[in-house]
């Protein structure tokens, strides 16, 4: 069994939370929360400074430790341990190499988007009462 930590990181702005195309698989063109895997020799705090970085520029990471942390499967015998942090725009943002756009979208307009299967868990696991 393979095990990879992953960052991501969770920006509300407005009523919005914002959300990239991806631009590499998995799930190619699905939106999702900025993120990515931590990188050897990096903890999940600075995988997810970096990762923002690459995907959308100007995000600050608001806490050091994750808010949630859940595992997720990717394929049979490859598993991912996702730490989600919480973070505020900074700065103009742009798409960067791993995604084609990013946007803000509210929770009504997510549901009837194409999105990665751990961005659902991390709305269905921090944000229950909003999705119901």
């Amino acid at each position: 069994m393979i095990l990879h930590n992953t960052a991501s990181v969770l920006v509300e702005k407005n009523g919005k939370f914002l959300l990239v195309k991806r631009a590499d698989g998995p799930e190619l063109g699905y939106w999702a929360v900025p993120g990515g895997h931590v990188d050897k020799g990096e903890n999940a705090y600075q995988a997810i400074v970096r990762e923002a970085k690459e995907e959308v520029g100007n995000v600050k990471i608001t806490r050091k430790k994750p808010v949630y942390i859940f595992i997720h499967d990717i394929e049979l015998g490859h598993r991912h341990r996702a730490h989600v942090f919480p973070g505020e725009v900074s700065g103009r943002l742009k798409a960067g190499s791993d995604a084609k756009k990013f946007g803000f979208f509210t929770i009504k307009q997510m549901k009837r988007m194409n999105l990665t299967h751990y961005t659902k868990k991390i709305f269905n696991g921090l944000f229950a009462k909003r999705l119901g």
